[in-house]
C-alpha cells in the first residue's frame, strides 16, 4: 500500500465518524480512526451500531476526493463496499452487497458502512468513511438484526447456536485493518477517471445481494408502507435502486424509499 496512513486506535470513544468530524480540519488523506469500542455508533437510518468490546473493527476513513463531481459521490460508496467484499473473499467467504452498502454473508449482516461527504463547488472535498465490520464476535444482542461475524461465518456457525466447548482463533484485529486499508486504497485510484468508474459500476453490479430474484420489498410512502414484490436489475447512474415488477414494470428508489424484507 502506496499511501502513508495516520492509524489512530482508541480504547474507548464516542464514535470514530464523530472523531474525524472533530478533525476534519487538519487531518489529511488517509487518517485512520479506529476503537476498540464505541459508546454511540451510529449506522444507516440512524440506527446504533451493536459491537463487543475489543472485538471487532470499528474504524472510519478519510477521504479526499477532491476530482470527484458531487453528482459521482456513489462511487465513494461503491470502492468501500467492494474494498469489505474483497477483503472478505481472502477469508473463503461469499459476501454480497446489500443495496447500498451493508454486507451479507447469506442473509446475514457482516459489516456496515456509513459515508459523509462535505462538498466544495461542484465536487466532494472529503468523505468521512465508518465502517463496522464483525470480526470476532460470537455472541449478539436478541434484538440485533440477523447479524453474522468473519469467525462465525468461516466456522459456518450461527449467533446463538454455538456449542459451549467450542474452540476457536481470534483473528488479530490490527493485522485485518490493514488488509482492508489495502483494498479501500487500491480501488480508490480507479475513480478518478470515467473508464475506472465504469469498471467500478460493474464490479459493484455483480455482487449486489439478491440481484435477478424476485423477493418482497416495502416502498416507504407518506401514507404507510406498501409492500410488493420485485426483482433487483442494477442501480442507476445517481446510485439509486433499480427495481423490476412480474409485469415487467421497473421503478428507481433512493435509500431511504425503499426497504428489504429479509
Amino acid at each position: 500500500m502506496d499511501k502513508k496512513l495516520d492509524i489512530k486506535w482508541y480504547p474507548c470513544i464516542d464514535s470514530t465518524n464523530m472523531q474525524a468530524h472533530r478533525e476534519l480540519g487538519e487531518a489529511g488523506e488517509g487518517t485512520v480512526w479506529v476503537a476498540d469500542y464505541q459508546t454511540a455508533g451510529r449506522g444507516q437510518r440512524g440506527n446504533s451500531w451493536e459491537s463487543g468490546d475489543g472485538q471487532n473493527l470499528l474504524f472510519t476513513v478519510l477521504l479526499r476526493p477532491e476530482f470527484l463531481n458531487v453528482q459521482k459521490q456513489f462511487a465513494i460508496s461503491q470502492i468501500v463496499a467492494l474494498a469489505v467484499v474483497k477483503y472478505l473473499e481472502t477469508k473463503g467467504l461469499l459476501p454480497k452487497i446489500k443495496w447500498p452498502n451493508d454486507i451479507y454473508i447469506n442473509d446475514r449482516k457482516i459489516c456496515g458502512i456509513l459515508i459523509e461527504h462535505s462538498v466544495s463547488g461542484a465536487n466532494l472535498s472529503a468523505s468521512i468513511v465508518g465502517i463496522g465490520i464483525n470480526v470476532n464476535q460470537l455472541h449478539f444482542c436478541s434484538d440485533a438484526p440477523n447479524p453474522t461475524s468473519i469467525l462465525l461465518a468461516m466456522n459456518n456457525l450461527e449467533p446463538g447456536n454455538i456449542p459451549d466447548n467450542i474452540g476457536l482463533t481470534n483473528l488479530e484485529r490490527r493485522d485485518e485493518l490493514v488488509c482492508v486499508l489495502q483494498q479501500i486504497f487500491s480501488l480508490y485510484e480507479y475513480i478518478s477517471d470515467a473508464e475506472g468508474l465504469e469498471h467500478i459500476n460493474a464490479e459493484y453490479h455483480s455482487y449486489l445481494y439478491r440481484l435477478g430474484e424476485f423477493h418482497e420489498f416495502l416502498e416507504v410512502t407518506a401514507n404507510g408502507n406498501l409492500k410488493f414484490e420485485a426483482k433487483i436489475v442494477g442501480i442507476n447512474s445517481y446510485g439509486c435502486l433499480v427495481l423490476e415488477k412480474h409485469d415487467g414494470t421497473s421503478s428507481e428508489y433512493a435509500f431511504q424509499q425503499i426497504r428489504y424484507i429479509i
